[in-house]
């Protein structure tokens, strides 16, 4: 009968550990999947801007308000030595409106996405920290004049904001390749 005890009580144990480490593992997977979702959002808002319709351009700041922390770092450079650098998403709207406003279209596409979630928030949603690397294929049209391609990727770290959710504190967008199509020749 005291090995039937002892035996119990081992077997609970290790089924309460499995379970506690059930839990992180579906936490974290649940994380990872928020925060993927950010950089998604980001290419639907910067699309939205790209329209050059001011209902547009507002839903579009709207949403980088609710994936951008308020003070996020945001920077974006290409090969040429073109370099952008602001804080906040307010001030990321005013250069990404600027350098879509040429265009009558675009489309910002999310390829790989690889995220990890260095830690969780505890049970009051306070902590919770991350990266994440995404691979964008944008594709940008003046019908008139050119279709630009613009491949790049997302180099972003995210942190859990009490009430609000996963956000992104700094995002930099280092271009890869691309190329300019005039189609006037």
């Amino acid at each position: 009968m005291k090995r039937w005890a002892w035996l119990s009580a081992v077997l609970m144990n290790l089924m309460s550990v499995s379970a506690v480490q059930a839990d992180e593992s579906v936490a974290k997977l649940l994380a990872t999947q928020e925060i993927e979702y950010l950089q998604r959002w980001y290419a639907r808002a910067t699309d939205l801007i790209g329209t050059n319709d001011p209902e547009n351009i507002e839903e579009g700041r709207g949403v980088y308000h609710r994936i951008f922390t308020p003070d996020a770092a945001i920077r974006a450079s290409d090969p040429s030595g073109t370099y952008f650098k602001v804080s906040g998403p307010d001030e990321w709207v005013k250069v990404v409106d600027g350098a879509l406003s040429v265009f009558d279209s675009t489309q910002h596409l999310l390829g790989t996405q690889i995220v990890d979630v260095e830690s969780l928030p505890d049970d009051a949603g306070v902590g919770g920290s991350g990266s994440m690397t995404s691979y964008l294929q944008a594709w940008h049209q003046d019908p008139n004049r050119v279709i630009d391609i613009y491949l790049g990727t997302y180099y972003s770290k995210v942190r859990h904001t009490p009430g609000v959710g996963w956000q992104i504190y700094d995002m930099r967008l280092e271009k890869v390749a691309g190329e300019v199509i005039d189609k006037r020749t």
